[in-house]
Protein backbone atom coordinates (compact mmCIF):
# COMPACT_ATOMS: atom_id res chain seq x y z
CA UNK A 1 0.00 0.00 0.00
CA UNK A 2 0.94 3.63 -0.15
CA UNK A 3 3.30 4.79 2.55
CA UNK A 4 3.98 3.66 6.06
CA UNK A 5 1.68 3.48 9.07
CA UNK A 6 3.44 6.27 10.98
CA UNK A 7 1.93 9.08 8.95
CA UNK A 8 -1.53 7.58 9.36
CA UNK A 9 -0.95 7.13 13.10
CA UNK A 10 -0.10 10.83 13.45
CA UNK A 11 -3.22 11.72 11.44
CA UNK A 12 -5.34 9.45 13.63
CA UNK A 13 -3.89 10.77 16.90
CA UNK A 14 -4.49 14.34 15.77
CA UNK A 15 -8.12 13.47 15.04
CA UNK A 16 -8.35 11.69 18.43
CA UNK A 17 -7.08 14.70 20.38
CA UNK A 18 -9.20 17.24 18.49
CA UNK A 19 -12.35 15.13 18.77
CA UNK A 20 -11.80 14.52 22.47
CA UNK A 21 -11.23 18.19 23.26
CA UNK A 22 -14.26 19.38 21.30
CA UNK A 23 -16.51 16.58 22.52
CA UNK A 24 -15.51 16.83 26.20
CA UNK A 25 -17.18 20.22 26.64
CA UNK A 26 -20.64 18.81 25.84
CA UNK A 27 -20.43 15.12 26.86
CA UNK A 28 -19.14 12.88 29.60
CA UNK A 29 -15.56 11.70 29.40
CA UNK A 30 -16.66 8.15 28.45
CA UNK A 31 -18.70 9.37 25.49
CA UNK A 32 -15.90 11.72 24.43
CA UNK A 33 -13.36 8.91 24.64
CA UNK A 34 -15.58 6.58 22.59
CA UNK A 35 -16.15 9.20 19.88
CA UNK A 36 -12.46 10.03 19.82
CA UNK A 37 -11.62 6.36 19.32
CA UNK A 38 -13.99 6.21 16.37
CA UNK A 39 -12.35 9.35 14.94
CA UNK A 40 -8.89 7.82 15.37
CA UNK A 41 -9.93 4.64 13.55
CA UNK A 42 -11.68 6.51 10.74
CA UNK A 43 -8.84 8.94 10.09
CA UNK A 44 -6.25 6.15 10.30
CA UNK A 45 -8.09 4.13 7.63
CA UNK A 46 -9.05 7.14 5.50
CA UNK A 47 -5.39 8.17 5.45
CA UNK A 48 -4.51 4.87 3.75
CA UNK A 49 -7.34 5.21 1.26
CA UNK A 50 -6.49 8.83 0.43
CA UNK A 51 -2.77 8.11 -0.03
CA UNK A 52 -3.54 5.05 -2.16
CA UNK A 53 -5.76 7.11 -4.48
CA UNK A 54 -3.08 9.81 -4.78
CA UNK A 55 -0.48 7.16 -5.61
CA UNK A 56 -2.69 5.71 -8.35
CA UNK A 57 -3.29 9.14 -9.88
CA UNK A 58 0.43 9.90 -9.84
CA UNK A 59 1.37 6.59 -11.43
CA UNK A 60 -1.15 7.10 -14.26
CA UNK A 61 0.31 10.52 -15.05
CA UNK A 62 3.86 9.14 -15.04
CA UNK A 63 2.86 6.21 -17.27
CA UNK A 64 1.12 8.51 -19.76
CA UNK A 65 4.15 10.83 -19.84
CA UNK A 66 6.58 7.95 -20.42
CA UNK A 67 4.38 6.50 -23.18
CA UNK A 68 4.18 9.89 -24.88
CA UNK A 69 7.96 10.26 -24.80
CA UNK A 70 8.51 6.81 -26.26
CA UNK A 71 5.97 7.48 -29.04
CA UNK A 72 7.69 10.77 -29.91
CA UNK A 73 11.08 9.08 -30.17
CA UNK A 74 9.68 6.34 -32.42
CA UNK A 75 7.89 8.70 -34.79
CA UNK A 76 10.56 11.44 -35.11
CA UNK A 77 14.11 10.06 -34.97
CA UNK A 78 15.33 12.97 -37.14
CA UNK A 79 14.43 15.45 -34.39
CA UNK A 80 17.08 13.94 -32.15
CA UNK A 81 19.71 14.69 -34.77
CA UNK A 82 18.41 18.26 -35.15
CA UNK A 83 18.54 18.78 -31.37
CA UNK A 84 22.20 17.77 -31.29
CA UNK A 85 23.00 20.32 -34.01
CA UNK A 86 21.03 22.99 -32.14
CA UNK A 87 22.97 22.29 -28.95
CA UNK A 88 26.23 22.99 -30.78
CA UNK A 89 24.90 26.33 -32.03
CA UNK A 90 23.69 27.30 -28.57
CA UNK A 91 27.30 27.33 -27.40
CA UNK A 92 27.92 30.32 -29.72
CA UNK A 93 26.20 33.18 -27.97
CA UNK A 94 24.94 36.23 -29.83
CA UNK A 95 25.17 38.28 -26.63
CA UNK A 96 27.34 41.39 -26.88
CA UNK A 97 28.73 42.64 -23.59
CA UNK A 98 29.00 46.34 -22.79
CA UNK A 99 31.69 47.57 -20.38
CA UNK A 100 30.37 49.15 -17.19
CA UNK A 101 32.48 52.26 -17.71
CA UNK A 102 30.77 52.87 -21.03
CA UNK A 103 27.40 52.67 -19.28
CA UNK A 104 28.33 55.05 -16.48
CA UNK A 105 30.14 57.60 -18.60
CA UNK A 106 27.51 57.56 -21.31
CA UNK A 107 29.96 56.62 -24.02
CA UNK A 108 28.83 54.75 -27.09
CA UNK A 109 30.79 51.74 -28.16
Amino acid sequence: MAGNWGVNAILGLTAFICTYLFSFTNNTWQTSLFRSGIGLLLFFLLGYIFRYVLQQIGSKKNTAFIEKQSMDKRTNPKEDQKNEADEEQIGESSFQSIPLQALHNGEDR
